[in-house]
């Protein structure tokens, strides 16, 4: 049986490697040079290493978590150490100490190193943007190759203009996604001295909705004395300015930056934008109602059990059970 897999992320992954385990042909299909989707590591060659999509993998007793600590090379692998505080109005305060019990991993080399790893084994095409789906008999064609099952893994909205390439709808308009315009910063500095590698405002309602040190966070983010930071801001803020200039958007999350750790970070070394149109999902669709029992065309995606690391790679594996189980 074959499967075929639109998009390389870690639901897409961990589909494919749930499926190819159990014995079936998997190709995957990825428009960019590198797997993760939304798990983006950039780094710099004055030596900085920045997280700019998900900071950090807390399995929480998920289906990633066996993965994660038992099956897949470890040598970069570490727990992150310090906890996240919270912020109001850049006021900081250690927030619910509760929800720092929960273990963090990180990869020194950068998180992007997990769907390296989960891909290694795998059959991904790389630079292959898969526009449209065609029925065939049994089953249905990606770029001329002809599959059993389909799995569309991307955003929701751009799985859902794939859907109509085939005059189908499913249950999507509950999951919306929400944009993040982050911002990585290099400085000529130590590490500010603090408590905590990241920050986080709950309540949504400053325009930095996230603040973390890399390199607290993890050892090899920066040279020495020197420190990395990346700021996310809110999803209201990157809506209203997702099309300003990069100058003003890193002068805007710079000037929060020096709120909080003073005028040894009055200039940054380095400093660059990355914008991320489908960021995570506001809402979720139901996974029953878009993965019907007996279909061949199935979703998967972090737009149906939720934004985290943890869930998308649940959502791919209960995917892989349902194609498995036909």
């Amino acid at each position: 049986m074959r499967v075929g897999i639109v998009g390389a992320g870690i639901s897409g992954l961990a589909c494919g490697r749930e499926l190819t385990k159990a014995g079936f042909e998997v190709t995957i299909f990825e428009k960019s040079k590198n797997p993760g989707g939304r798990i983006h590591t950039r780094v710099d060659r004055l030596g900085y290493v920045w997280d700019t999509g998900a900071s950090s993998i807390a399995p929480r007793g998920k289906a990633i978590e066996k993965v994660l600590l038992g099956e897949l090379c470890q040598d970069s692998l570490i727990k992150v150490a310090l906890p996240i505080y919270v912020h109001d109005a850049l006021r900081v305060s250690r927030g619910e100490v509760s929800k720092n019990s929960v273990p963090r991993y990180t990869f020194t080399t950068g998180n992007q190193e997990l769907p390296r790893l989960l891909a290694s084994d795998l059959d991904v095409k790389y630079d292959c943007q898969v526009e449209e789906l065609t029925e065939c008999e049994g089953g249905y064609r990606i770029l001329n190759e002809d599959f059993d099952y389909v799995v569309l893994t991307p955003p929701v909205p751009q799985t859902a203009q794939l859907l109509w390439t085939l005059d189908e709808s499913r249950p999507l308009a509950n999951s919306r996604f929400r944009p993040c315009l982050s911002i990585m910063f290099g400085f000529a500095t130590p590490n500010p001295d603090v408590s905590y590698h990241a920050l986080i405002d709950p309540e949504q309602s400053h325009p930095m909705t996230w603040l973390s040190i890399e390199s607290v966070k993890s050892p090899c983010r920066a040279a020495d004395s020197k420190s990395a930071i990346v700021v996310h801001l809110s999803a209201r803020f990157s809506l209203e300015h997702y099309m300003k200039d990069d100058s003003w958007i890193i002068a805007t999350a710079h000037s929060f930056i020096k709120h909080l750790f003073g005028s040894a970070f009055g200039q940054a070394e380095v400093a660059m934008v990355k914008k991320w149109k489908y960021s995570q999902p506001e809402n979720l669709a139901r996974f029953e109602a878009v993965n019907q029992p007996g279909s061949k065309l199935l979703i998967a995606g972090d737009g149906l059990l939720g934004g985290r690391i943890e869930d998308a790679y649940e959502c791919g594996v209960r995917v892989a059970g349902l194609i498995h189980n036909a």
